[in-house]
């Protein structure tokens, strides 16, 4: 019974996590809607995406701040609502472009200021420390199910409203507007951080423990530990956002059918999402989040060697398809489950929310800020076949910089004789 408690609270954080990015990334799933219904330029809708994340940059290292002081179940909370509150003014200003910067930008404070680094504390927050990797893979592949669920019931919600595309997309608008409330509800009444966990994490007794001071947080970004765990995430997640250009690739080189690339995407980022995260979850826990690190690096590296060895045509369709299934598994693999390493590097619980913060302005902010610009001017620049190799290229090289830093990391945990460093088994 307490096991179910802690996975349907994981539940509940992980609709919330979908459901806030579901309105700000609407494009990509309604581009041509949301042109009609809103009767905004290309430029202008694609600016909607930079004021957004320019206010989820701005949002970060606070956010780490915030999850060290105060309750994150209640961050959750507040983030949910205003989200909300935002989705329903975008739609009522749907027509006007300078109220939908401003709810853009505003939804770009909600999902992350007080939402970003207390999502993964309070997953954290469920288990023991023997525990990190199952939950934090389990809030993972729930991700996945409700990015899919969300966003299929979108797709038939646009589908089943008559009166033209405006009033569909409007439709989708509610929608999103109403998952983020329900999942919102759903974390304040489901979920419940483990007091009994959370000492044991700190070997003390179950007693709420006094909150970090701001001198103690902010702290954190001197420790080089710290800084290398920032770095071993850009190497995972600059190839999740990178790999977005696996796909296309067989469109436009090997020949496939739009359609079938694109299928192919969705199998992919959801697919192996499901799969690979929670089993990872369960594996890392019983050999080591440093070592399981280590070894998927070992193995993304292969994979992709051979991914780029491979012929450029569509004779070699199979095996291409295979390489590109099997480092996307492991790539996400490593992306759901990295953040439980913070705990077996030795940073406190009560300081992990700035430790995610920073690891998260390098990990996640500057891929997703430089990697499509540069990637584009790539494509510009040189034949499709010569572009897609050079991006690869890049891809392997972000790869070997999270393996070099996974292995300095497991070095120091070695020769520090830590009990982590062990690798603890349950």
């Amino acid at each position: 019974m307490k096991n179910t408690r802690k996975i349907v609270g994981v539940l509940a954080c992980a609709f919330l996590y979908s459901s806030m990015y579901l309105l700000p990334y609407i494009k990509y799933i309604f581009y041509d809607a949301v042109v009609e219904a809103t009767g905004f330029t290309n430029t202008q809708i694609g600016f909607t995406l930079t004021v957004y994340i320019a206010a989820s940059i701005i949002s970060t290292l606070p956010s780490g701040w915030l999850a060290d002081k105060f309750d994150p179940k209640k961050l959750l909370v507040y983030s949910g609502l205003a989200h909300f509150v935002l989705s329903i003014l975008a739609l009522l200003f749907i027509r006007s472009y300078v109220m939908t910067l401003v709810c853009f930008f505003g939804m770009g404070v909600s999902s992350v200021l007080a939402f970003w680094s207390p999502v993964f504390k309070a997953v954290s927050m469920v288990g023991t420390q023997e525990e990190q990797g199952k939950y934090y893979g389990l809030f993972e592949g729930c991700n996945g199910i409700g990015s899919m669920l969300f966003n299929f019931l979108a797709l038939w919600v646009y589908g089943r409203i008559t009166g033209g595309s405006v009033a569909a997309l409007k439709g989708v608008y509610i929608l999103y507007a109403c998952s983020s409330l329900v999942s919102t509800l759903l974390v304040a009444f489901l979920y419940k951080a483990d007091e009994h966990a959370l000492a044991a994490q700190e070997g003390k007794s179950a007693q709420p423990k006094k909150k970090a001071t701001t001198k103690e947080i902010f702290a954190v970004l001197k420790m080089p530990k710290v800084w290398l765990f920032s770095f071993i995430v850009f190497g995972v997640y600059g190839f999740y956002c990178g790999s977005s250009y696996l796909t296309p690739y067989f469109s436009t080189v090997l020949g496939v059918s739009v359609v079938f690339s694109g299928s192919l995407a969705t199998l992919k980022n959801y697919g192996t999402r499901l799969i690979g995260a929670p089993i990872a979850g369960a594996i890392c826990d019983k050999i080591g989040r440093v070592k399981f690190m280590l070894i998927g690096f070992i193995l993304a590296i292969v994979f992709m060697i051979g991914f780029i060895m491979m012929p450029a045509s569509g004779s070699a369709l199979i095996p291409i398809m295979i390489l590109m299934f099997a480092v996307a598994l492991v790539d996400v693999s490593m992306k759901g489950v990295q953040f439980s390493v913070i705990d077996e590097i030795g940073v406190d619980p009560s300081v992990s929310g700035m430790a995610i913060a920073l690891a998260s302005l390098i990990g996640f902010n500057i891929p997703d800020l430089v990697l499509h610009p540069i990637f584009g001017s790539i494509l510009d620049a040189n034949e499709p076949v010569a572009a897609y190799k050079i991006i690869f290229a890049c891809l392997l090289g972000m790869l070997i910089l999270g393996f070099v830093c996974c292995v300095i990391m497991y070095v120091i945990m070695k020769k520090s004789k830590s009990p982590a460093a062990e690798g603890k088994t349950v």
